[in-house]
């Protein structure tokens, strides 16, 4: 399955007009997953015992400022891999 989601993603990237890229524009195309992604965890949110913990206790409970380093790290990573695979191909 991520293998048929990365070749969706390189052709919705490369192929549609527009863009300076002559592609769609990748922050654009990653803002739309993170919708649909942040739809699922709120409906699992909702349901769960977990989700019910965090409704309790908040999102942000036990966090630390360290915490927040693998976090900006990832979200980086994603936009980097977005900008390779719309530039450079797979």
């Amino acid at each position: 399955i991520s293998g048929l989601a990365g070749s969706f993603t390189q052709k919705n990237l490369q192929s549609a007009t527009g863009g300076i890229g002559g592609g769609r524009n990748s922050y654009f195309f990653t803002m739309e997953l993170c919708v649909v992604s942040l739809s699922f965890m709120l409906m699992s949110m909702l349901r769960s015992e977990d989700g019910k913990k965090i409704r309790a206790d908040g999102f942000f409970h036990q966090w630390t400022p360290t915490t927040i380093i693998p976090i900006l790290t990832n979200a980086a990573g994603g936009i980097v891999v977005g900008l390779v695979t719309k530039y450079a191909g797979s």
